[in-house]
This record gives C-alpha cells, sequence and structure tokens, in this order.
C-alpha cells in the first residue's frame, strides 16, 4: 500500500469532506498552548518586575509584562483544559501503556518510575531551594537587574 492509502485528505476535495477529528484538534491544542506558554513564559521570565516595567513602558513583540503574564495564564487554562480531553480521548491507548490486562500487571514500570522520579525530584529541588533549579532563580534575578 502506498502513503497515499493511508492519507484521510489525500485531495482538496477530501480535505473538504473530512470529518472533524477530535484527536487531531486535541492534540493541535496541547502543542500549540505549549508552544505559546514556553515563549509567553520566557517574556515574563526577562521582564523586569511588574513596577519597574510600567516605568519603563518595556513591551516585547507589543504586549507589557501584565499582558505576558495574563497571555501565560490564560495558555496554562487552555492547556490544562486541552490536556484532560487529550486524556480523555486516549485513555484506552494510556490505560494499555500502564496496565496489561493479559498479565494483569503494571506495564512500562521503569517509564512510569523515571518520569514520578523526575518530577518529585524537581519539587523536591523547588521546596529546598537547592541547585540546579536555585540557580535558575538567580538567572531570573540576573535578568530582572539587567545583567
Amino acid at each position: 500500500m502506498s502513503h497515499s492509502d493511508h492519507d484521510p485528505c489525500p485531495t482538496p476535495a477530501a480535505r473538504k469532506q473530512a470529518p472533524f477529528s477530535p484527536r487531531a484538534a486535541a492534540v493541535f491544542l496541547v502543542g500549540l498552548s505549549f508552544l505559546v506558554m514556553v515563549v509567553s513564559g520566557l517574556a515574563v521570565t526577562i521582564a523586569p518586575s511588574g513596577r519597574l516595567a510600567r516605568e519603563l513602558g518595556w513591551t516585547l513583540l507589543g504586549l507589557g509584562r501584565a499582558q505576558w503574564e495574563l497571555l501565560h495564564l490564560s495558555m496554562g487554562l487552555l492547556f490544562i483544559g486541552a490536556g484532560g480531553w487529550h486524556i480523555w480521548l486516549h485513555w484506552p491507548v494510556i490505560r494499555n501503556l500502564l496496565w496489561s490486562a493479559a498479565a494483569q500487571t503494571l506495564c512500562h514500570r521503569r517509564e512510569l518510575a523515571l518520569a514520578v522520579g523526575l518530577v518529585g525530584g524537581v519539587i523536591v529541588l523547588v521546596l529546598f531551594w537547592w541547585p540546579p533549579v536555585s540557580w535558575l532563580d538567580l538567572i531570573v534575578q540576573g535578568f530582572r537587574r539587567g545583567g
């Protein structure tokens, strides 16, 4: 079979008639909101503090600090909603990654342990303000002081 045999939209006419795909929409929403959060997070990180940003009239790409913060928060909420929708739509796949019905056992234990360990480790580093996360705070403070 050729690639076009699996393509749901091989022609312009087929693209017009293709049904709406909730799975594709969820994937695109998660991906695009993530990318905007990365950009807005970087903008908020390099922006001077709120009062100083207002006094200087600081902007980046036409948006002030408060607008970047609101964009970041709004995208975070959209990301949470889209992520929940994505999980709901793909729950059978996620369940199969976690649990083998045939073997009646937890699957991908190493991968799950790695994810839990990394997330838990970062949380611990933040709670105790240990390197390397404490270095991030120093870097951000350096950006805000202008050097």
